[in-house]
């Protein structure tokens, strides 16, 4: 009698960054059985979901077992599951520079002066 297939197809329309406690808790569990029965590894399954440390490690193993390809589909959607990719920021857009980005104009140079009476109340009372 076969063993019956525990694919990592089991959630193919969903996109693993969205999945619910419950469905991340069950990626878990298919990964723990999957590495006991391949490679006698136990995990603990709440554990992989509460400790990000721990489920790094996890993975990191069922990613490294070259021999065993079903560890490491089901460590990538794991992965994938609890550490969702963050999403690309565009850059920044440059700076539009004026049409006329030359001198200013004297006369509207000598309107951004302080009134004459400010100026003199001001720097005088610096020093």
């Amino acid at each position: 009698m076969s063993e019956p297939s525990s694919s990592p197809e089991r959630f193919p329309g969903r996109a693993l960054e969205r999945l619910s406690d419950s469905d991340k808790l069950a990626v878990a569990a298919h990964l723990h059985v999957a590495m006991r029965r391949k490679i006698g590894r136990v995990t603990d399954v709440e554990w992989l979901l509460r400790s990000e440390a721990y489920a790094r490690e996890i993975i990191r193993l069922a990613l490294a077992e070259r021999d065993h390809p079903e560890l490491q589909a089901w460590g990538l959607k794991l992965q994938t599951a609890l550490f969702p990719p963050a999403p690309a920021v565009a850059p920044p857009a440059p700076a539009r520079v004026a049409a006329n980005s030359g001198p200013m104009p004297l006369d509207d140079a000598r309107s951004l002066r302080p009134a004459q009476g400010l100026l003199g109340r001001y720097v005088g009372g610096l020093r």
